[in-house]
């Protein structure tokens, strides 16, 4: 089935709805390998857990702790000019797809009957993750882009055969993670951070692997959220994403200087999903509960209950008082209560 804009989980609610989420561990997530660490999966389903106990969100965003990237599977092991090269399709019993299914069963098990999204990254930001790993184990986030824009630039074809196949593996991870139970996936993607890259450059080697995986979301769940991952201050051209198959999208809005409301003009018939900063510096975080329900009800009237969800701009700090997501979706539910429309 193809996105329609409708939000089917939200017709049971007369209120617009709201959650907030985060990571269950301090170390960099790119770096967290459930397969050798698994009290990973541990920590993950107890925080997972413990945030809905706590928060009462009207949806969870399931996290992919420990999960969040694969080796790549090699045509020939031996062969490995370069870390991209080679490549093919893993098998429909990776443990990779094993593992994500299993995740999501013990992640909806203690989530009650919440709709609920499994995060997913872009084959783009798989592929340049896996640029800069070191033989330590460590990556060097700061040169990922940078990365990817070199080998682009200088290997084009071999990266397009490269991001083929990556796809493939990805779109496996969604059918794993929906057919375990997840409603949908919340699939994080963004521009290559890189001025020597343009807009044709992303409708190559980003958007076309992009609505290839969220084409095949549709195919399972009428509900996928788009994230444009805007962490760390990376900037996004939000136009370029206008285009894209999914019937919720979620920005920074405070990076990108767009809010709710004018994201409604750019996603006209999509929900679009947000409002509130996500950083330590940010009243969420840092706020008393009138400020950050005062912040919520302004969302809120300014956005139109139509076509919204209230939450942030990405993964807010683990370290943040819960109570105070608790007190943003409750000023959410009430300012809303009564006001949305159905069609």
């Amino acid at each position: 089935m193809e996105s329609t804009g409708k939000l089917s989980f939200t017709n049971n609610y007369n209120y617009v709805p709201a959650s907030f989420w985060y990571h269950f561990s301090a170390a960099s997530g790119v770096e967290l390998d459930a397969f050798k660490n698994p009290e990973i999966i541990e920590g993950n389903i107890l925080g997972t857990k413990k945030l809905v106990e706590t928060t009462s969100p009207d949806f969870v965003k399931l996290m992919s702790d420990g999960l969040f990237h694969y080796e790549f599977n090699y045509h020939d092991a031996d062969d490995k000019r370069v870390v991209y090269a080679n490549l093919s399709p893993i098998a429909d019993n990776h443990p990779w797809l094993i593992k994500t299914a299993d995740l999501v069963r013990r992640q909806k098990q203690v989530i009650g009957e919440r709709a609920s999204f499994y995060n997913v990254f872009s084959p783009t930001t798989l592929l340049k993750w896996a640029l800069v790993k070191n033989p330590d184990g460590h990556y060097d986030k700061s040169k990922a882009d940078e990365k990817l824009a070199d080998i682009i630039l200088t290997d084009s074809e071999n990266v397009r055969q490269a991001l083929e196949v990556i796809t493939l593996d990805v779109i496996k991870q969604v059918k794993a993670a929906v057919n375990a139970g997840a409603d949908g996936i919340y699939y994080s993607t963004q521009v290559i951070q890189d001025t020597r890259l343009g807009h044709a450059d992303f409708d190559e080697f980003v958007a076309a692997t992009d609505k290839q995986v969220l084409k095949a979301a549709n195919q399972l769940s009428d509900t996928n959220i788009l994230h444009i991952c805007g962490n760390g201050g990376a900037r996004n051209a939000i136009s370029w994403f206008e285009n894209y198959p999914a019937s919720i999208v979620n920005w920074s809005v405070d990076t990108e200087d767009i809010s709710l409301h004018e994201g409604k003009e750019i996603f006209p018939g999509k929900i679009v999903l947000g409002g509130f900063g996500n950083t330590a510096k940010d009243v969420l975080y840092r706020g008393t509960q009138s400020e950050i329900q005062q912040f919520a009800k302004r969302l809120v009237q300014e956005a139109g209950a139509d076509n919204l969800i209230i939450g942030a701009n990405c993964t807010v700090p683990r370290d943040i008082d819960p109570q105070h997501l608790q007190w943003a979706i409750e000023a959410v539910q009430k300012k809303s209560e009564g006001l949305k429309s159905y069609e």
